[in-house]
This record gives structure tokens, sequence and C-alpha cells, in this order.
């Protein structure tokens, strides 16, 4: 692919796999999460990176909060337990925008200013019809980012096993377990929204 061309290649080359994948345009197609984050689906947060702390969140879901999105705009609803705050529900609104839909007609980043924390840009490593996984570009260890990973609700409970494989492969700093499927099942039984 072109990675390596002159002698020095530190000086020319981001050689991480987060780095090597922005120079692949022959998986944008795999990259293009429009049809993901537009699907009336529930999604569920499976991973995160262990930086920044998120505090005692449990059973961390997405549903739309529109009918017919248009690009590149997507508005969603975060929706989540605190531990500290007992079986109450906390929904957070946020808006998705699209970034690089060019003549591919794929779109490798999306943008928010709704979680600061996390940064405003998030590149996608990959997406299907049952998962997502996306950069998180505000903490990094020796070049490496972690990355957050949602699946469809129809998906949650299977083991994904080519979305765990990108995840560890992509995904380069320590992350943590979000979804647990006996406490989900619980907390879902409490929904109040």
């Amino acid at each position: 692919y072109g990675l390596v061309t002159g002698g020095n290649a530190e000086e020319h080359c981001d050689c991480t796999p987060e780095g090597i994948l922005e120079t692949i345009p022959h998986v944008l197609e795999f990259r293009d999460a429009w049809n993901f984050l537009t699907s009336s689906d529930t999604l569920y947060l499976m991973y995160l990176p262990v930086n920044p702390p998120i505090g005692a969140l449990q059973c961390v879901i997405s549903t739309m909060s529109e009918v017919a999105p248009r690009f590149p705009d997507v508005h969603r609803w975060i929706l989540y337990i605190e531990a500290t705050k007992g079986l109450t529900w906390q929904k957070k609104p946020v808006k998705l925008t699209m970034q690089n839909k060019g003549s591919s007609q794929s779109s490798s980043s999306f943008k928010t200013n709704d979680f600061p924390r996390f940064g405003t840009e998030f590149p996608v490593v990959f997406v299907d019809a049952r998962c997502l996984i996306f950069r998180i570009l505000s903490y990094t260890v020796d070049g490496r980012t972690g990355c957050a990973w949602w699946v469809k609700e129809s998906a949650k409970d299977s083991p994904l096993w080519h979305c765990k494989l990108i995840f560890y492969f992509f995904c380069g700093v320590s992350h943590r377990q979000i979804y647990n499927k006996d406490a989900c099942d619980e907390l879902m039984k409490h929904k109040n929204w």
C-alpha cells in the first residue's frame, strides 16, 4: 500500500495500527457509520477506554430522538444509570455530525460537542450491521488511542468475534467493559423514559 517509500520510515510513517488505517482508502466502506447511527435499533455501549474516567455508569444505551435524520446530522439520546444516583435513568441529547462524505459516499468520522472530555471528533475504525467502533482521541498512550464499541440490541449478547478482533488490534489503550448482561437486563426493567 505504499506505506514506506524511503530510507527513513520513522519520519514518514505513523506505523501504529490506527495510523496505518488512515492510509488505506479501500476500507472506507467499512467505516461509514451513517446507517448504523440512523438505525432505529437501541444501541448498547460495550467498551470505553479507561481514561477519561466516567464514574459509576452502568448500562449505557442510545436511542434515536428523530424519525428521519437528514445528512449530515443525527440526533440521538444517550441514556444511562449512574450507580450513585439509584435506578433513575439519566438522559442526554446528542447531535452527531458526519464528516468526510465525498465522492466515495463514505464517512470516516463524526463530530459532536456533547462530550468534550472525550473530544469532539471521532474517527470510525469499523462498522457493520451489528457493531460500531470509533476512536477516542482525547487520551493517548505512546501514540495509541482507545475506542468506544457500540452494538445493536439484537447483537448485544452475541460473541461478535470479528468486532472484538478489530477492537483489540486498532484500539491500543486499556479499556473497561461497560455492558454487563445481567445488570442491563435488570436495569431495563426500570425504564422511565
